[in-house]
């Protein structure tokens, strides 16, 4: 009987594939084109601050992504003990305890669903905008709507592209015994 069969299945969050995003932007994009064509007329102005606040999500979460691989890959000078001036320091890049791995988990999972709303809004976007664009030499709300939803866009990419590194940084980096065996042999400095 094998561990697993004791206590069940292990739990396990994969990496978003890109061709789970790219499904969902395609779909995004071929229900907004049909949706838009039908019901241009009646859909609300667009917003400058919608791609704000994605812009402020963008940066949020490329903000988390920082902050956590610093903290799951510390630098040379901070896994060797030593500070800017060459004194021991309190290693400050480790996981201690288990709400530590549990954060990082909840951001796993934060930036998973992330990425993929970020693909589906970046779909639907595009979509709009390339409708806009066929039509705004028709029609002149369809010219005035097309910079914010180019704007749109890039800032449902931003998400996106945020999302997938805060994903990966919440990768924990695999243990390298040699490289740690090496360290310990080496002669620390005084």
């Amino acid at each position: 009987m094998s561990s697993d069969d004791e206590h069940g299945p292990r739990p396990s969050l994969r990496p978003t594939s890109p061709s789970t995003l790219a499904v969902v932007g395609l779909v995004g994009a071929a229900l907004t084109l049909l949706l838009v064509a039908r019901y241009y007329q009646q859909a609300p102005d667009l917003g400058w601050y919608n791609s704000a606040v994605l812009l402020a999500l963008a940066a949020l979460l490329a903000w988390m992504a920082w902050t956590t691989r610093k903290t799951l890959r510390p630098s040379r000078r901070q896994a060797q003990g030593t500070n800017a001036g060459g004194l021991p320091s309190r290693a400050s890049g480790g996981l201690e305890g288990p709400e530590h791995a549990l954060q990082i988990a909840r951001f796993a999972v934060l930036a998973k669903a992330a990425a993929i709303a970020g693909a589906a809004f970046f779909g639907a976007y595009l979509g709009f905008t390339v409708w806009l664009a066929v039509q705004s030499g028709r029609l002149t709300a369809a010219a005035d709507d097309l910079p914010k939803a180019v704007v749109g866009t890039i800032a449902c990419a931003a998400l996106t592209a945020a999302a997938l590194w805060l994903e990966h940084s919440c990768r924990i980096p695999p243990q390298d015994d040699e490289h740690r065996e090496r360290d310990a042999d080496e002669p620390t400095r005084p």
